[in-house]
């Protein structure tokens, strides 16, 4: 005669096998399903790394001052202090996933994985809008006081660029910690263009300059709009060019800005956009192991269910505001 075999403890045998097979994919899709996360993955801008107590990176600070001299000058030595460090604390994000009782008997035997996955499926979208969104994610506003959201683009490209802080050090004590901002302040059709010109050069420096530039979808109209609406013969090719076919097929279209890729991207905060240097100067931080760590199913003490949760650590760095700037006011036409 069988035994009495638990459903609870089937679902949680069939959860293990399930979590498995689908944890290491995870982060993988999560990063795959917004613009910008997946533009900074194609850039090989999200670095896995191990733990440590923050994320502590140099920063240029000051320069040795260059003189010209000849025959016998005396040479006066100089010691500058070039480096200084920006501090990054790490964040962390959780997803819950629970099955209550009533989701286990109502279950037959042949859809308890359908079930399991589908409730992994709707905790990898609600980590994707999270890490990717401006409440907690990447867009948000946060400092590095503040442990419950991720430090966002709000935080290092600020309407003023010579106050707050980003990585724990002050833009108004530290000149060379200064972003760049324009503001179209009108009309995307009278100033639009210009503003977007200026600063793509205020963020370019010898050999360096944005390579991703991601706008709200009505800016991102604006610029397709300005710059199509009439046959410009006098703009240079690569003003305006064709995008990146990958992030196309991705289900992401773009185009180009002097080679830097333009998209839009649904979480970018109205009427802000963003020049970025993600070769070099922009990095998402994943912690190794907690990279959409899926735990364990426990029971409730008092309920009838099973419950686990989604772990993420990461955060956001840069390490030279001054390549990068801010956007505003460019959602008019």
């Amino acid at each position: 005669m069988a035994g009495n075999q638990s459903v609870t403890r089937e679902y949680d045998r069939i959860f293990t096998i399930v979590k498995d097979e689908v944890q290491p994919y995870l982060f993988d899709n999560i990063s795959s399903r917004t613009a910008l996360l997946y533009r900074m993955k194609d850039m090989g801008a999200i670095i896995t790394t191990g733990g440590k107590p923050h994320l502590r990176f140099n920063i240029l600070k000051e320069l040795p001052t260059a003189e010209g001299y000849t025959d016998l000058d005396t040479l006066t030595p100089v010691r500058a202090d070039p480096y200084t460090s920006a501090i990054f604390e790490w964040k962390q994000v959780n997803v819950p996933v629970q099955i209550s009782g009533r989701d286990i008997i109502r279950t037959g035997d042949a859809a308890v994985v359908d079930l399991v996955e589908a409730f992994v499926q709707t905790a990898e979208i609600s980590m994707r809008d999270a890490i990717g969104g401006a409440d907690i994610g990447i867009f948000s506003d946060a400092d590095e006081d503040e442990l419950r959201k991720i430090t966002g683009l709000q935080n290092f490209f600020t309407t003023s660029t010579t106050t707050g802080t980003c990585g724990g050090l002050n833009r108004a004590t530290l000149t060379a910690w200064r972003h760049n901002e324009e503001n179209v302040a009108g009309a995307f059709d009278t100033n639009g263009l210009n503003k977007m010109r200026t600063l793509y050069r205020e963020c370019s420096r010898f050999d360096e300059s944005p390579d991703s530039i991601v706008l709200t979808g009505s800016a991102w109209e604006n610029y397709l709009k300005e710059t199509t609406a009439t046959f410009r013969v006098n703009e240079p090719m690569p003003f305006i060019g064709p995008g990146d076919q990958k992030m196309v097929e991705a289900g992401f279209p773009n185009v180009r800005f002097f080679g830097a890729l333009v998209f839009y991207d649904d979480a970018c905060p109205a009427n802000k956009g963003y020049f970025l240097n993600l070769a070099k100067y922009i990095r998402l931080y994943v912690r190794e192991g907690r990279n959409a760590e899926i735990g364990d199913f426990i029971k409730s003490r008092d309920k009838d269910d099973l419950v686990t949760f989604v772990l993420w650590a990461g955060n956001l760095i840069t390490t030279n505001l001054a390549r990068g700037g801010l956007l505003q006011n460019a959602d008019d036409y």
